[in-house]
C-alpha cells in the first residue's frame, strides 16, 4: 500500500469507516487520497438533520487535514441520495485512480442499507478492478441482511484520539441521533478487543495482493 485512494458516498463516511486507518497509512509516509461522490445535502425535518454543501466542504477539509491525508476537491458531486452507478462517473473514479497511480482503494461494503453506498461501492469495485488491493468498509452501523462480517483488521490504537478528532470537526447535523460518532469508536473498541488491542477498524477484502 504506497499510493491509497479512499471513497465515500458522503463527506464522513471516511471517517467513520477507515479515520484511524487513514491517519495511521500517513503517519508511514503513504500517499491517502479521499474523495467524496456526493455533495451530502440533506434535509429531513423529521429527524432535525439539516445538511448543507459548502459547511461540509470546510468540515471535511478540516478533518482531512487533522489525519493528514489530501482530499481530491476537483471531482464534480452527485446529488445525495440520487448517486447511481453510470459509466461516466465510474470512469471519473477510474480516471483518478490512473493519475495517482492509486495501489490500494477503500470502498464502501456492497451490502450497505444506504443508496449511495451501495452506488458507491459498485462504482469502486469497476473503477478500481486493476488495483492490487481492493478493501470494503462500514460507515453507518446499520443492521444489514447481508453481515458486515469483517476478517482483516488494522491495529488504530495509537491513532484513535486522530480519528476522534476529525470526527468532531463534522457538526451534529453529521451525528445522527447525536451517536454515530460515538458507536464508531465503540465499534473500534469491540473490535480492537476481539484482537488483543486497545482499537481496531475491520474489513472486508475483495482482493489483496501480498509480495511475501
Amino acid at each position: 500500500m504506497n499510493n491509497i485512494l479512499m471513497v465515500g458516498a458522503h463527506f464522513d463516511d471516511v471517517e467513520l469507516g477507515v479515520g484511524g486507518t487513514a491517519a495511521k497509512l500517513a503517519s508511514e509516509g503513504k500517499n491517502v487520497y479521499k474523495i467524496t461522490l456526493t455533495d451530502n445535502v440533506t434535509k429531513f425535518d423529521d429527524m432535525n438533520i439539516n445538511v448543507e454543501y459548502e459547511s461540509s466542504k470546510k468540515q471535511s477539509a478540516k478533518a482531512c487535514r487533522i489525519l493528514g491525508i489530501k482530499e481530491i476537491i476537483d471531482f464534480e458531486p452527485a446529488e445525495c441520495s440520487k448517486l447511481e452507478y453510470s459509466q461516466e462517473i465510474m470512469q471519473r473514479v477510474e480516471k483518478i485512480i490512473y493519475e495517482y497511480n492509486i495501489d490500494t482503494i477503500f470502498m464502501h461494503f456492497n451490502a450497505d442499507m444506504n443508496t449511495d453506498h451501495v452506488a458507491a461501492s459498485r462504482i469502486c469495485l469497476t473503477a478500481g478492478r486493476h488495483c492490487k488491493n481492493i478493501i470494503q468498509f462500514q460507515s453507518n452501523g446499520y443492521v444489514l441482511e447481508n453481515v458486515y462480517y469483517p476478517t482483516f483488521f488494522i491495529d488504530i490504537s495509537n491513532f484513535i484520539d486522530k480519528k476522534k478528532e476529525a470526527l468532531n470537526c463534522y457538526g451534529s447535523e453529521h451525528n445522527r441521533f447525536n451517536r454515530l460518532f460515538e458507536s464508531s469508536i465503540e465499534r473500534c473498541h469491540v473490535w480492537g478487543y476481539a484482537n488483543k488491542v486497545e482499537y481496531a477498524e475491520g474489513f472486508n477484502i475483495i482482493k489483496m495482493l501480498m509480495d511475501i
